[in-house]
């Protein structure tokens, strides 16, 4: 009879602990509805809107498994953190020697606090995130610190109390061997830290085969550097830049990601390669012409990596050994904006959140969650690898790019301080991949490029250079007004504003990079000031250059290198530089473009391929892409500029980039002054049929 009613009371004290461990998961369900819930609230795009898409885009069945396995990750955290409720509750009972209806209201309170500390959690480190926006409704980001303090400190005592009760549950021999287990755990880590960190690494480069390194950063303006005279100082850019020869007026011919980096890849125009706006299909690419694939063939090891690759898909195709990317796809778009949920921020940026949520870690776009820091530990164990080969690594930041706040960087109401903050927080990401580039030596033998790959408008005086009070009208304009030759953009900017970038071929903030090479362990290594017009298209012939490599006659750009060992001294002759605009939506003219306008102003544009799950521009819309766009040649001090004011005629606008003076009547004294017939004919050589009638 006692035997039975001992096992009375233990089917009893189980069923109390499956029906706490019900209640628990119940409460947990219920969270998951509400954050369903308000995420959808919050998230049009998600209801009718992604129907839509759906229906628009014919999203293939091929992006069904990695949704799926988004899910499942995403119902495991929050079963887990379940699990870790009811564990903690079920120990701490033993610990305090609770009575059961005590420890019920235990995992209650224990689950109540859990939550709320998640959600401080992520008010905290996700200000972006929003729930963490729900939150501040309630209070202020002070006082949810200091809740999260004490939500803490609860947690804390709970967790040591949970392992007191671990411990009296645990035999003599056990809690031996456990704390035995965590000696030896935590010294063969300290030893195997230890002994990789001693291990110096080789440099595979020589004098004659120096590593390539290439370091882009996202919509960096010159003029936001401290080098160039900025009242804010990038100190660890500046400090490279006084070391390295300076071009200070170089140009992209594109302003957009793709089409800039397949001209520093090429060094063709978007015109001859064929990439003339992102997202296209690479139908009659020539791969064989890569920069990569040349050096490749020639012994070189050569690795890409960007911290974005929605706008921008460079991979293996170019010449690449490795590309260190996030997911490309369509899912990129869709998970990456999807994942905005409390316990999943704030697993993103650990060590497991890189396998369970590929598509957000490390992501520049997912600004809930992005940490700068995170896209540095991906590169890490690229660098750290043994190598036998010199390396071409191509790195790309994409940190500054709009909309300028990250995950832990709350946004501010201003776009110029927040694209102040990212321009100043990737100079700290500049400052961490060049270390690891030392301590993997990296720089012994080496060149180093430094660039951006386009610059970027926020709509301030002069973003554009078409200053109201320098315009010269023609004899039809007697009353000398002033041509809207641009569409506005929703924020009403005047004649000498403009916004993003590659909307506007006048806009030249969008189109004034940063470039500068620097040498380390060769004899070539010069510092200087160059001030002759150069371009991304220079950087391959350049490179070819100092490896004594021969390029082929189709390559547009020119060799920079005896430029840079004469300091200038030697000056290229006068060339036509041509620049062109690219798909510029009313909803992308902006710098508080709306992302849901966005995209519905271009979906018609593009396709999922079924098979890769890519997103590509339709062949259809290609040729309307074209037919919008702006056309610019900068010749000298002169700059020429071709609008596009319906399917028949383009409007001229020709500057005088000393003066600021400008006319759009090419029939002018000033104009016939210019070089601008000689301008106008070189443009027509170059794009053809493309230009259509000029209005006189």
């Amino acid at each position: 009879m006692q035997q039975r009613g001992q096992q009375n009371n233990i089917r009893q004290t189980d069923n109390k602990q499956s029906g706490l461990f019900g209640y628990l998961l119940l409460l947990t369900l219920f969270f998951i509805l509400l954050q369903v819930s308000l995420f959808i609230q919050t998230s049009e795009f998600y209801l009718g809107d992604f129907k839509l898409v759906a229906d628009r885009l014919k999203i293939p069945q091929s992006v069904i498994p990695e949704v799926a396995y988004f899910i499942f990750v995403q119902l495991s955290l929050h079963f887990l953190f379940t699990v870790l409720i009811w564990g903690m509750t079920r120990l701490i009972g033993i610990a305090l020697h609770c009575p059961w209806k005590m420890i019920e209201k235990l995992g209650l309170g224990l689950w109540f606090l859990g939550i709320i500390t998640l959600l401080l959690m992520n008010q905290h480190y996700c200000p972006n995130s929003k729930f963490a926006s729900l939150l501040s409704y309630l209070f202020s980001a002070t006082v949810g610190g200091c809740l999260l303090i004490v939500c803490l400190a609860l947690m804390i005592i709970s967790g040591l109390m949970a392992t007191w009760g671990l411990i009296l549950i645990t035999s003599n021999k056990s809690r031996l061997v456990l704390l035995s287990s965590i000696i030896l755990t935590a010294f063969a880590g300290f030893v195997v830290q230890q002994s990789r960190a001693s291990i110096p690494g080789v440099d595979a480069a020589t004098p004659e085969k120096p590593n390539i390194i290439l370091i882009g950063i996202d919509s960096l303006r010159p003029d936001f550097l401290g080098y160039f005279g900025y009242e804010k100082q990038t100190p660890h850019l500046d400090a490279f830049l006084n070391q390295a020869s300076v071009f200070t007026d170089a140009f992209t011919p594109l302003a957009r990601t793709f089409p800039a980096w397949i001209s520093i890849l090429t060094g063709q125009y978007p015109k001859q390669s064929g990439v003339r706006f992102n997202l296209p299909k690479l139908t009659h690419f020539n791969w064989q012409n890569t920069l990569p694939n040349i050096l490749r063939e020639r012994g070189y090891e050569t690795i890409f990596a960007t911290d974005e690759t929605r706008f921008s898909n460079i991979d293996e195709r170019f010449g690449f050994d490795e590309t260190i990317t996030p997911p490309i796809g369509f899912n990129d778009f869709l998970l990456g904006n999807m994942n905005d949920f409390p316990m999943a921020n704030l697993v993103v940026n650990t060590w497991i959140g890189k396998y369970i949520f590929p598509h957000s870690y490390g992501n520049r776009p997912v600004i809930t969650t992005y940490d700068p820091n995170s896209f540095i530990a991906f590169l890490k164990p690229t660098l750290e690898k043994a190598r036998t080969k010199p390396v071409f690594f191509a790195v790309h930041f994409c940190l500054p790019h709009f909309p300028y706040f990250w995950g832990n960087d709350a946004a501010d109401d201003k776009s110029i301080h927040n694209y102040q903050a990212s321009v100043k927080r990737v100079d700290q990401q500049f400052h961490d991949f060049f270390e690891l580039l030392k301590q993997n030596k990296m720089l012994e033998h080496s060149i180093v490029v430094l660039l951006s790959d386009h610059g970027e408008a926020i709509e301030l005086p002069g973003d554009r250079v078409t200053e109201q009070d320098l315009f010269i009208p023609g004899d039809n304009n007697k009353k000398g007004l002033v041509p809207r030759f641009y569409p506005p953009s929703f924020d009403f900017e005047t004649v000498n504003q403009s916004a993003g970038h590659g909307t506007d071929v006048l806009g030249l903030t969008q189109y004034h990079i940063v470039l500068a090479f620097k040498t380390y362990g060769l004899k070539q290594h010069q510092n200087s000031v160059l001030t002759d017009k150069v371009s991304l298209l220079d950087i391959k012939p350049t490179l070819l250059d100092f490896l004594h490599i021969s390029r082929k006659q189709s390559d547009d750009g020119n060799s920079l290198k005896e430029m840079i060992l004469a300091k200038g001294s030697v000056k290229l002759p006068p060339k036509h530089f041509f620049m062109e605009s690219d798909f510029s939506p009313q909803a992308v003219r902006s710098v508080h473009p709306e992302a849901r306008e966005l995209l519905f102003e271009g979906i018609d544009y593009f396709q999922i391929d079924p098979m890769t799950g890519r997103v590509t521009v339709k062949k259809e819309m290609a040729q309307l892409i074209i037919s919008s766009k702006q056309f610019a040649d900068i010749y000298g001090e002169w700059i020429l500029a071709l609008y596009p004011q319906n399917k028949l005629e383009m409007m001229p606008i020709l500057v005088n980039l000393n003066t600021g003076e400008w006319t759009n009547d090419l029939q002018t004294q000033f104009a016939k002054t210019s070089p601008a017939i000689h301008m106008l004919q070189a443009l027509k050589n170059f794009y053809g049929p493309e230009i259509t009638q000029i209005m006189s």
